[in-house]
C-alpha cells in the first residue's frame, strides 16, 4: 500500500532545492567579483620604480634648472603615490605613479629641448662673424632664409 505524502514535506523539499539553486549562482558571482577586484588591485611596484627612475633621469637632465615646475610636480606625484601604496590604495598609487612618470618625462624633454636651443643659439652667434664676412666678400647674403624669428 502506498503512503499518502505530506504536502508540507513536499513544499519544504522544493523550497530547499530552490534555495540551493538560487544561492549557488549568487555565491559564484560574488566570488568572481572578489577575484576581479583582487586581481586589479595588485601593488604597482614596477610602475612606481620606473617613475622613480624617470624622476632621477629628469633631474640628471638638468630639469631642476630648465623645467623646475614640471619636475616638482612629478616629485609631488611620486610622493603621493608612495603614500597611497603605504595605505594600500593601489589604484590611486598606480595612477599617481603613471602621472609622475609622464611629468618626469616631460620635464626631461623640456630640459633637453632647452639645452639644444641654447646650443643652436651659441652656434649662430659664433657663425655670425663668418656670415657677415662672407656677405661682404661676395656682396650677396649667405643664406636666403633669415635666422632671426
Amino acid at each position: 500500500m502506498r503512503a499518502i505524502s505530506d504536502p508540507n514535506r513536499d513544499l519544504k523539499r522544493r523550497q530547499k532545492k530552490s534555495f540551493r539553486v538560487g544561492i549557488l549562482p549568487s555565491l559564484l558571482i560574488l566570488f568572481a567579483f572578489e577575484n576581479i577586484g583582487c586581481s586589479s588591485a595588485k601593488p604597482p611596484t614596477g610602475i612606481l620604480s620606473q617613475a622613480e627612475l624617470d624622476v632621477r633621469a629628469a633631474s640628471e637632465a638638468r630639469a631642476d634648472e630648465l623645467a623646475p615646475m614640471d619636475l616638482q610636480s612629478a616629485r609631488e606625484k611620486l610622493e603621493a603615490s608612495k603614500k597611497a601604496m603605504a595605505a594600500k590604495k593601489y589604484d590611486d598609487a598606480r595612477r599617481l605613479a603613471e602621472t609622475a612618470q609622464v611629468e618626469a618625462e616631460l620635464a626631461a624633454a623640456k630640459a633637453e629641448a632647452e639645452i639644444t636651443r641654447r646650443a643652436a643659439d651659441d652656434l649662430r652667434r659664433r657663425l655670425d662673424p663668418f656670415r657677415s664676412e662672407s656677405e661682404r666678400a661676395t656682396g650677396l647674403p649667405s643664406s636666403p632664409v633669415s635666422t632671426k624669428e
